[in-house]
């Protein structure tokens, strides 16, 4: 390489190596990150928590709180999204909580572990990520537990949620821990948004779950938005997504529940990769638009 080359290549490198250095990262505005210890299942939680623009101009105000399981991918859109329909009268200014676990997504071997240990309701080797990590499967209920019992108190401690207004937000293996809470304990969450929920999971035990809750109630409080990427029915038979939670719904429907509400949509040219930020974005829009002021 001739020599005038080098030298201009150098100092090309060196420029943008000095620009670099001065470069700060970028951080989502009204955020912070903290640890919470759950003495239910022992587990160590990093919580992502945004607030509202204007939440300490107006100390005299409650807000509803939207809390999504996944934060290392819904954390950002979900606060991003929220603060930018509350900031044009689209719905009203609330509170993300986000859980995460520390180390983030680093470790995604981690990762997969955590959620499938938190996110299934039932024990089984069969599915997920395979019969190893299968085998810390069926922590559901433990994890309902720390929610309802120390995260809601913690949050209610720490800012001004308000605790009749809470939205539940979780996708694929999240959306599948929703529905097991909406089947379970559905006063935990006033709203939930059921992105791909992976209802197939132990030959479908959520329908079971939806059945043994029909013969002990006669309502079933709560809003539920589950949105479906249209190219989901491509799966094996067994992960019929669309197809399934359509007759989650078409069940739970045909009990005549006085205040429930639900719809299913599916949106065209979606994966299951793919439809989370334009589901939950649909899913918020709707449930909480009736709040909006």
């Amino acid at each position: 390489m001739p020599y005038r080359i080098r030298v201009v290549l150098f100092c090309l490198v060196a420029l943008f190596a000095f620009h670099d250095a001065g470069a700060k990262p970028f951080s989502l505005p009204n955020t912070r990150v903290v640890t919470l210890k759950s003495h239910v299942n022992g587990q160590t939680y990093t919580l992502y928590v945004s607030l509202p623009r204007g939440y300490v101009r107006h100390p005299e105000r409650r807000y509803p709180v939207v809390y999504t399981l996944d934060a290392d991918y819904a954390f950002p859109i979900v606060s991003s999204v929220t603060t930018h329909f509350a900031d044009r009268g689209n719905m009203p200014p609330v509170i993300v909580v986000s859980i995460a676990y520390p180390g983030g997504i680093s470790d995604m071997d981690a990762y997969h572990r955590n959620r499938t240990r938190d996110y299934t309701p039932t024990h089984t080797l069969k599915g997920g990520y395979g019969p190893e990590v299968q085998k810390l499967s069926g922590g559901g209920h433990a994890f309902r537990r720390f929610i309802t019992s120390e995260l809601f108190p913690y949050v209610q401690k720490h800012w001004r949620a308000d605790p009749a207004d809470r939205t539940f937000v979780g996708h694929s293996f999240g959306g599948l821990f929703g529905a097991y809470v909406l089947l379970t304990q559905p006063s935990a969450f006033r709203n939930y948004v059921l992105v791909s929920p992976s209802l197939w999971y132990d030959d479908k035990t959520i329908f079971r779950l939806e059945s043994a809750y029909a013969k002990k109630h006669k309502d079933l409080p709560a809003r539920v938005y589950m949105v479906i990427g249209a190219y989901e029915n491509q799966a094996p038979p067994s992960h019929a997504m669309i197809d399934d939670a359509r007759a989650l719904l078409k069940r739970i429907q045909s009990h005549g529940y006085a205040h429930f509400e639900g719809a299913v949509r599916v949106l065209d040219r979606e994966t299951h990769n793919s439809v989370f930020p334009a589901g939950v974005t649909r899913g918020l829009r709707v449930l909480l638009d009736a709040h909006a002021q």
